[in-house]
């Protein structure tokens, strides 16, 4: 008997992928009516604005954007007078990153802006939908994080 089709339109990290790049793409275009940024100078934006990170490494590493891409926006965000950077004290090779003031006024004014696209979203879906959906996406997180994926696989002894 022969082997089934893969249907790749029911593989979850397909879908899961599609739905996120479909939703950012959106986001990005909504976002570029007022502040012309890239999604990678959105997350620069964001990540310094809530003070998690401070070096493009860490940007990078939290974002899931390559350094290249994250290095490229801190350097439109310095040069529209946004960011500003000095070298690590402690660390030579490394440059903080910080708002400046204009750009504390500009990720405020950004922060409001992604509350309205948050509320279109919460809008669309229903509320148990929603619920569903954010209890599905901590499993996978948390599945993903704790090698639990891989463990299944192993243990259901599929091989491919």
């Amino acid at each position: 008997m022969p082997t089934p089709a893969f249907d790749l339109d029911r593989f979850l990290p397909y879908r899961l992928s599609r739905a996120a790049e479909l939703l950012s793409d959106d986001f990005a275009a909504f976002c570029r009516q007022t502040f012309e940024f890239s999604w990678a100078e959105w997350r620069v934006m964001w990540s310094l604005g809530e003070g998690l990170h401070s070096t493009a490494k860490d940007i990078s590493g939290h974002s899931g954007l390559g350094k290249t891409r994250i290095s490229r926006a801190i350097k439109a965000l310095e040069e529209r007078g946004w960011i500003g950077r000095r070298r690590d004290a402690e660390d030579r090779r490394l440059e903080q990153v910080a708002l400046t003031a204009e750009g504390r006024r500009r990720y405020d004014a950004m922060i409001d802006l992604v509350r309205g696209f948050q509320t279109a979203i919460d809008l669309t879906l229903d509320p148990a939908g929603q619920a569903s959906l954010e209890e599905a996406l901590l499993d996978i997180e948390g599945a993903v994080a704790g090698d639990q994926m891989g463990t299944a696989i192993i243990a259901s002894g599929d091989k491919a």
